[in-house]
């Protein structure tokens, strides 16, 4: 993998095992954390027949920062706006990892070695320079009310010290703690008796006769007494300031009323960014964040990613924060900008930034503004399907299902798109730019899209028996005809309208949007309906209507239907997908019904009458659709790279 990143947000999205945590880890691995939760190399980091593994970041606009690793920097040479030839230094980390051989307390010793270098092969880094570079960590589903609470190095001490408002009052904080211990340990109090009980009675009783007097018992805080206060040199007050924040713990609220994880979690991100912003001059400012959605609520999810992107940094800038968020939620990929967004998938990484997908400028205004959670699922999924219509969108996983190539088998989304030609624009995201020779850097995503070819045919004119369309020439002006919808009445001029026809539907600009894994299948004639009822469906269609068949031709027939269905579109998908699926039970209750008693009882022969039944039933129902449909469930049910054909889906299981 070979991954550019955004200086300031990157979203990591993807289905599970797509590598999201490898690549998070992998950074982890080479720079730390600055979190106890450490990323050590393992025998299972390695590939199987691999002995090595290598991982190297290229840090660039590192000249803000470039005396802290001037021995480590390289050169490199680029052309400024106005063409000169000019070099930047840029910094090289890489970790380089071998297997041994051997055992250390009984585990596989794995040689890991740091260093600078374009080729990994300058010097090693120094500690002082990766805590410099280690990342802020936030794991997913951390436990938020621990990492919060008092003890010993807790986050929430580190966090606290590192403010130069309490580090410049470490003296008063000091003199409030002292003065605290001299009121608490007052001779009358309890703590003061009970530490003479555990002296005179305890302690005294386990020691030498010559040790008593040097040993006590002392119940303070932090060790700061009053006495001693003015003496102690910066480096013991800094200890003592260590040992009180140690002693503090982070709540919601005041009252210490309960809250739960979705709150404490965030409570422990916005502790987590104050440290990363304080320490800004310390230490390079990278953070990342596994699965920030765990127990937030939709809202909250957008409001944190708002935030966190006011947090990071421009392009253009070189102060902020550079984050690196890795997400399941559809939620939070429908608020990141496109051009933040990172897909991953089988070892692989494509970017949706400008210049690297097919989309233009005022695509991805478009994006922003109308990419919600519904469509953002085209990131996580394996196939999409575009569909014009409601009646698509109800019937075509219902088709699917029947056909044995259930979608969600298949990681496949239904997507509704409107008619302002919005799928073009969710295609070209997925369109890698000049990578049309190079399927090997293509985005895996087999997407299919459903169009009508939207003319009428010539029976759907108002006066035959079953049209209701009105004919309308052009006005004086060209404007207000519509006989460009209609078909051509000779064949041959019609198969050219269709084919001319079919030509534009596919393209964008002039050029085809069928390239990479997009392929458009448009309806053999008027719509997605029309063409159910022309081709076999006629039948079932006028069931789901509620009204009687005629005798007339198929495109008379199918006229007739189109007239209806286009006052109740939505009601007719789902009673004939209901009556799609009655059939096939039928069918199957019939094969059931025809066992004897005998074959009955045995599991293997029911199941084998249910699966030939099934298959029977899909087999009828592939030869009544038309072709168009059956082609596009078989794209995106294959994986990138099989033929057009996908054998039917010969091996799902019946439902």
């Amino acid at each position: 993998m070979n991954l550019v990143l955004n200086p300031g947000l990157n979203v990591l999205v993807g289905e599970n095992n797509s590598g999201k945590t490898a690549l998070i880890d992998a950074i982890r691995m080479v720079l730390g954390s600055s979190s106890s939760e450490r990323a050590f190399v393992t025998e299972t980091d390695f590939c199987d027949a691999a002995d090595t593994f290598s991982i190297q970041l290229k840090f660039a606009n590192v000249e803000a920062h470039a005396h802290r690793f001037v021995e480590h920097l390289t050169h490199e040479s680029y052309q400024d706006e106005a063409g000169e030839e000019r070099r930047k230094p840029v910094l090289y980390v890489q970790l380089s990892a071998k297997k041994t051989g051997k055992d250390r307390r009984g585990y596989p010793y794995i040689q890991t070695d740091i260093r600078s270098g374009n080729d990994g092969n300058g010097l090693h880094l120094e500690a002082e320079i990766r805590d410099f570079l280690s990342a802020t960590y936030l794991k997913p589903l951390r436990n938020a009310e621990a990492e919060l609470s008092s003890g010993r190095a807790s986050r929430l001490s580190q966090i606290l010290n590192s403010s130069r408002e309490i580090r410049q009052s470490t003296d008063t904080i000091l003199g409030i703690v002292a003065a605290a211990n001299e009121q608490l340990l007052g001779d009358d109090l309890a703590l003061k008796k009970s530490a003479n009980n555990i002296r005179d009675n305890y302690l005294h009783n386990l020691v030498f006769e010559s040790d008593k007097e040097k040993l006590g018992v002392f119940i303070d805080i932090a060790g700061v007494r009053e006495e001693g206060l003015a003496g102690l040199t910066d480096v013991v007050k800094r200890r003592y300031l260590r040992s009180i924040l140690e002693g503090l713990s982070l709540a919601l609220t005041e009252d210490r009323k309960l809250h739960g994880l979705g709150y404490h979690n965030l409570l422990f991100m916005a502790a987590e960014l104050l440290l990363l912003e304080q320490e800004a001059g310390n230490e390079f400012p990278l953070l990342l964040i596994e699965e920030p959605e765990a127990h937030l609520h939709p809202q909250l999810q957008m409001k944190l990613l708002h935030f966190i992107a006011r947090k990071v940094r421009a392009n253009k800038k070189t102060e902020g924060i550079q984050c690196i968020l890795s997400t399941h939620s559809p939620n939070l990929s429908s608020k990141a900008d496109p051009s933040n967004i990172i897909l991953l998938g089988g070892g692989k990484a494509w970017s949706l930034r400008p210049n690297e997908t097919e989309l233009e400028v005022d695509d991805y205004v478009f994006l922003r503004k109308f990419l919600d959670a519904t469509k953002a699922n085209v990131f996580f999924a394996k196939g999409l399907l575009f569909v014009e219509g409601d009646a698509e969108n109800i019937l075509i996983p219902r088709i699917a299902e029947l056909l044995r190539r259930p979608l969600e088998n298949f990681g496949v989304s239904i997507v509704k798109y409107d008619n302002s030609g919005s799928w073009k624009r969710f295609v070209r995201l997925f369109l890698r730019k000049n990578k049309d020779d190079a399927q090997e850097d293509w985005i895996p995503t087999r997407i299919g899209v459903l169009r009508d070819l939207d003319l009428w045919p010539q029976c759907s004119e108002e006066g035959n028996p079953y049209g209701f369309i009105q004919k309308k020439e052009n006005a004086d002006s060209g404007r207000g005809g519509n006989l460009e919808y209609w078909e051509k009445s000779e064949a041959e001029e019609r198969e050219k309208q269709f084919d001319e026809r079919k030509s534009k539907h596919k393209k964008h600009n002039s050029k085809s949007l069928e390239r990479q894994g997009v392929k458009v299948f448009i309806s053999d004639r008027w719509t997605f309906e029309f063409c159910l009822a022309r081709y076999g469906l006629f039948s079932e269609c006028c069931e789901a209507l509620g009204v009687g068949e005629v005798d007339a031709s198929c495109d008379e027939k199918a006229t007739y239907i189109q007239r209806i269905i286009s006052r109740t579109k939505t009601d007719f998908a789902y009673n004939l997908s209901s009556i799609l699926e009655e059939k096939r039970k039928n069918l199957v209750k019939s094969a059931v019904d025809d066992l004897d008693d005998d074959q009955k009882k045995d599991k293997a022969v029911v199941e084998k009458a249910v699966w030939d039944a099934v298959a029977a039933y899909a087999h009828t129902l592939r030869g009544k659709l038309p072709p168009y449909i059956v082609e596009a469930i078989e794209h995106v049910t294959s994986s990138l790279g099989e033929g057009e054909q996908a054998g039917g889906g010969e091996d799902v299981e019946p439902a």
